[in-house]
């Protein structure tokens, strides 16, 4: 029999899973130094700091909101829950350094869930979401990006004026991942 606190532990994990909305700030570290430096750190002296060791995914909302600021291509991963080769893609291919890295540098990396019954408000319309049959349903910017081709993984990627540049369909391992994301940068 499971303890009331491990209990707790697991049942939040499993909460947190497919969560896509991004992280607002990561928590301080604490950390002890015996030096003392009386050098003033200001706003124009910090650079920004991308993090290439993980990709930096967010909701569809915030990637918007992002290249509002800073133009870049937008790449949407959409995906279902029950989906075996989006569950490897996130294992293997974007644990890939190099393509990390180029994601990060290039694009605003979205997860979209298809099957999401959150609405998605984009353009001046509300995408919601649809049930199309008696055991499938989905939101209606997915149904949208994918032209109603509904199969997973697919990608879609908007270039820096949020317009639809192209699809990538199905599972790719790193390399041919970065082949197709070059195509549409160079």
């Amino acid at each position: 029999m499971l303890k009331p606190i491990t209990f707790a532990l697991i049942l939040g994990v499993l909460l947190s899973c497919g969560q896509t909305k991004p992280v607002a700030e990561t928590p301080p570290v604490e950390t002890t130094t015996e030096t003392t430096t009386t050098e003033t750190v200001t706003e124009e002296t910090v650079a920004p700091m991308v993090d290439n060791s993980k990709i930096n995914w967010m909701d569809f909302e915030t990637a918007i909101e992002a290249n509002q600021t800073t133009k870049k291509f937008i790449f949407i991963d959409v995906y279902t829950q029950w989906c075996g080769w989006c569950k490897k893609m996130d294992a293997s291919t974007f644990m890939n350094p190099n393509v990390m890295a180029y994601m990060n540098e290039h694009f605003y990396a979205v997860k979209m869930d298809a099957e999401s019954k959150d609405p998605i408000p984009y353009k001046d319309k509300l995408y919601e979401y649809k049930q199309y049959n008696a055991r499938s349903g989905y939101n209606t910017l997915a149904v949208s990006l994918l032209d109603s081709q509904m199969s997973f993984p697919s990608f879609v990627v908007l270039n820096k004026r949020e317009v639809k540049q192209g699809k990538i369909i199905g599972y790719k391992d790193a390399n041919a991942m970065l082949q197709a994301l070059k195509g549409f940068v160079e």
